[in-house]
Order: structure tokens, then sequence, then C-alpha cells
């Protein structure tokens, strides 16, 4: 037997009672989203490029080596 969208049972999986509250259960929303790539993905990304300007500066300019896909088109 199937259960209805407006069971008891399917209601409880929406819902924390807390103290007698009803409350809706966390759920990943848009702003979730925006705050995790604003703080969290940005970030990591920019050290990331920074890092990997440094190595190619220091690898071109220090030893005669190339440095990731330039070495295809040297």
């Amino acid at each position: 037997m199937t259960q209805s969208a407006d069971s008891p049972s399917s209601q409880a999986e929406k819902f924390a009672e807390i103290r007698g509250h009803r409350i809706p259960k966390r759920r990943f929303t848009r702003w979730a989203l925006y705050y995790f790539s604003l703080y969290i993905v940005l970030p990591v990304l920019a050290v990331s490029l920074l890092a990997d300007a440094l190595l190619y500066f220091i690898l071109t300019r220090f030893t005669d080596h190339c440095y990731a896909l330039f070495c295809l088109f040297d």
C-alpha cells in the first residue's frame, strides 16, 4: 500500500518537533549555495590561482623547465 503525501508519516519527515513546536527540518537553499560559493569556493580558487602563478614564475624563471600545458607549446 502506498502512502499519500498528506499521511502522518510523510509529515513527520518534513518537520521536527522541539518542545512541542513543529519546525521545518534543515535544507540546502539558494542562499546556502551563495554563501558556500562566496566564503568557501572563491577563496580556495583564489589561493590556488596564486599558488599556480607562483609556481609558474619560479619554474620558468629560475629553472629551464616548462610548466604544465605550456610544455606542449614550446
